[in-house]
């Protein structure tokens, strides 16, 4: 009984997997030739019963992929890297632009409308999430 009790605890105290947390909406901003820094939006869902954290992500396509914050101080737009982004339990958390985003850091291709771009979210658990969303033009 007490093997069991201690399996059952191990289980519990388990990471969770980023499989709790669904992608709605993503999508990234088509960029002109020649920039090298593109952002992703979507809205995150935590599914499960435990805070997820996101630290950043990864791809051969970037040279670095970060969570960014904008905020507004003394009439000035800032941004700022943010080493985590907690999702609570059962919360949504919506990443737009002038908000929270996925900053794409030194991109090796120009983001254009209409192809896709693949890349994997980075969790402190350290499980990785795949994602392939579509590129739009920021003019509609």
């Amino acid at each position: 009984m007490k093997t069991i009790s201690l399996l059952i605890v191990g289980l519990l105290s388990l990471p969770l997997s980023a499989a709790e947390l669904s992608v709605d909406g993503g999508y990234l901003r088509a960029t002109p030739p020649g920039q090298m820094m593109g952002a992703a939006f979507m809205t995150l869902s935590n599914n499960s019963d435990k805070t997820v954290t996101l630290t950043g992500g990864q791809s051969a396509e970037t040279a670095a992929i970060e969570v960014h914050n904008h905020s507004m101080s003394d009439g000035v737009m800032s941004m700022q890297q943010l080493e985590e982004l907690n999702i609570k339990a059962g919360e949504k958390v919506q990443l737009a632009p002038g908000g929270l985003h996925i900053m794409l850091i030194g991109l090796k291709k120009s983001l254009l409308a209409g192809e896709k771009f693949s890349f994997e979210l980075n969790f402190k658990d350290g499980s990785k999430q795949t994602l392939e969303l579509p590129i739009k033009s920021i003019v509609n």
